[in-house]
């Protein structure tokens, strides 16, 4: 039975190994944690999830893309057939429209409004001279002169005068019967206001009734030199008039509205068509941005993993040289115990006395979670999911190639469509 001593020694041993036990079964289990706060099986699921999510989200914006892409197919044939018709109806095919831009036509019209002004200050100052109210209402006079003559030749122009540009004969009359409509209400309005210079130059005053019969009797019988440059300037405002808006668009009637409508229609189609494309590209970016943040994940989790695992060994290895300093110190301190107990012995020591004294170490339970050949089936997992994403990179960028030429198919559709009708 051991002594006093003996059993001390003995519980200082035994307290020391199963503290050392106590220290490294929490430490372990806090690298058991750190593994499992990893979510390696989670990670794993969602990398097999997500290929498939988006495949399937390709597929559907696919199928809605050449849904609306029909759509505007059929609208897009519609004008161009409507546009074609058009132009062989009218002899047109070797041409196309005059097209004009905002700016420009910002541009024409203003030179209307400015031939308007200066005319109504031209005129204003001729008429102000038998104008009871002097420079106003000669200028109002003029206005109103200036308003009418530019009025009736735009719309004489637009209606009548273009039509002449028709194929048939019945157009080619309408237009000669524009161009003298346009000459005699010129030539009336401009008259008229001459005549209107050299009379009392107020309608209130019968001036509009002399007018009239100066018409009628001696329309070409001018007095005043002033009256001539009146008349002058009105009839180059006119013609110039009808030249600005004869150019203002296609000479030929509707043509520019049509041709614009056509072009119109073949950019909105291009546009959907990029749009679509861009969304389906767009899935696919993102797609690959989530995959470079899921690689990157994976790589520091893994990089976490061999952290883990360094720390656990150095632990063990750790554990371990602690329990053979403890094997050491229950050697040195029995042997000097026993060698002290014996030189003061005047009895045979103890047949114990020379039995090795063994220190049991406490294996530690925590440990198993670290066998390495659990570490390899995780790193095994890792590779698998390396190569599940490149397979998965390879079927997302099928999927959006057969999106895209699908796509590009049914372009090419309406292409061939143009060429067998001009054809």
């Amino acid at each position: 039975i051991p002594d006093e001593v003996e059993s001390q020694i003995s519980e200082r041993i035994d307290a020391a190994r199963v503290k050392a036990n106590e220290i490294a079964e929490n430490q372990i289990q806090t690298y058991s944690d750190r593994i499992s706060n990893l979510d390696f099986e989670g990670h794993f699921s969602q990398l097999r999830q997500v290929g498939p999510l988006v495949i399937n989200e390709i597929q559907t914006e696919t199928q809605n893309s050449l849904n609306e892409m029909n759509i505007r197919r059929k609208k897009y044939l519609d004008i161009e057939n409507e546009y074609k018709h058009f132009r062989s109806t009218n002899g047109l095919d070797n041409r196309t429209a005059k097209l004009t831009s905002p700016a420009h036509n910002f541009v024409r019209v203003l030179i209307l409004v400015l031939m308007i002004a200066v005319e109504t200050v031209l005129n204003g100052s001729f008429l102000a001279k038998n104008n009871a109210a002097g420079i106003l209402g000669g200028s109002l006079d003029a206005f109103t002169f200036a308003f009418i003559n530019i009025g009736f030749s735009v719309l004489l122009t637009v209606f009548l005068i273009k039509q002449i540009s028709r194929p048939g004969i019945i157009f080619k009359i309408v237009g000669l019967i524009g161009v003298a409509a346009w000459f005699c209400v010129v030539m009336t309005i401009n008259l008229g206001l001459a005549h209107f210079r050299e009379t009392s130059g107020a309608f209130l005053d019968g001036a509009g009734n002399q007018v009239v019969q100066r018409l009628i009797e001696r329309p070409f019988n001018l007095e005043e030199l002033k009256s001539w440059v009146l008349f002058g300037v009105g009839t180059l405002f006119a013609a110039i008039t009808l030249a600005d808006v004869i150019t203002f668009s296609d000479i030929f009637p509707g043509y520019t509205k049509v041709q614009e409508k056509w072009d119109n229609e073949q950019d909105e189609y291009k546009a959907e068509f990029e749009n679509l494309l861009e969304n389906i590209t767009s899935i696919k970016d993102e797609y690959h941005d989530n995959l470079s943040k899921i690689g990157e994940d994976l790589t520091i989790r893994q990089q976490e993993l061999d952290k883990i695992i360094s720390g656990k060994n150095r632990l063990v290895a750790l554990y371990n040289s602690n329990n053979e300093q403890l094997q050491r110190s229950a050697d040195v301190l029995f042997s000097a115990y026993f060698e002290s107990n014996k030189s003061k012995r005047t009895e045979p020591a103890p047949k114990r006395y020379d039995i090795h004294y063994r220190l049991k170490p406490l294996e530690l339970s925590s440990g198993e979670n670290f066998s390495s050949r659990e570490t390899k089936q995780i790193k095994k997992k890792i590779a698998e999911a390396k190569n599940l994403l490149d397979g998965q990179i390879s079927d997302v960028l099928a999927e959006v190639s057969q999106a895209i030429t699908q796509l590009r198919n049914l372009d090419e559709l309406n292409i061939s469509h143009s060429g067998q009708k001009n054809g």
